[in-house]
């Protein structure tokens, strides 16, 4: 069933008008018409069923009970890759259940956020990914960072992925958890030190070294099925 945001709260039986983007796509792409049941999550978190009627939806059945979101609250501090590899990890982090991803511009990223037209670019995958995946919520993508902001978005636990005795399938859940992924080439030396000053542990994810997009949905996966 399609789900979509609203920027405001709702209540049982209210009539809303939906943007003309979110009604292009019911009616022109999906081809549904007012007999077609829908999702609506509203700014705090709540979902309600609605149906079409012309340019509006009315709210059929409050949903409020259902939440899809995870036990912690998890940010991944994503180092900037090339854009099609970065858009990816976007997709798939929010649909395993990040709540904020930080984009890191690393020693030894390539690519950087210039405008805010990329940056909004990135919050409209983000949007569309949760809606597919039926968030509660959309996941916060915030401006990019360097090494000297990374301390400000630490959680109860914080790790770094790099080589380490200490495996991340060995690690248990906690209330928030904040990852930091390396870039193509890995993390600069004198960078890894001055993350682990900050208090990030160091974890490994296995004997085989993997690509930075691979790293980021694994390393997500291992979290979020500690954190259901």
């Amino acid at each position: 069933m399609q789900q979509y945001f609203v920027d405001e709260e709702l209540h049982s039986g209210q009539q809303i008008t939906l943007d003309d983007d979110v009604i292009y796509h019911l009616v022109k792409v999906l081809r549904k018409d007012s007999s077609y049941t829908f999702r609506i999550c509203d700014d705090s978190g709540k979902i309600f069923h609605a149906h079409l009627i012309d340019k509006n939806s009315c709210i059929i059945e409050d949903l409020t009970g259902e939440n899809n979101e995870l036990e912690s609250d998890i940010t991944c501090i994503l180092s900037l890759i090339k854009n099609d590899k970065f858009e990816l990890c976007i997709q798939k982090l929010v649909e395993l259940g990040v709540k904020r991803i930080v984009p890191y511009e690393a020693v030894r990223s390539v690519v950087k956020i210039k405008d805010n037209k990329k940056l909004e670019r990135l919050r409209k995958i983000a949007r569309e990914a949760a809606e597919q995946s039926h968030r509660n919520l959309i996941p916060e993508i915030t401006e990019p960072a360097d090494l000297k902001d990374l301390e400000k978005y630490k959680s109860e636990a914080n790790y770094i992925c790099y080589e380490s005795e200490t495996n991340i399938a060995d690690i248990g859940p906690s209330s928030s958890i904040t990852y930091i992924i390396g870039p193509e080439g890995g993390f600069e030396d004198r960078e890894y030190e001055n993350i682990c000053r900050m208090g990030f542990e160091s974890v490994s994810l296995g004997k085989r070294i993997l690509r930075a997009e691979t790293a980021a949905i694994y390393m997500t996966s291992i979290i979020a099925g500690k954190c259901q």
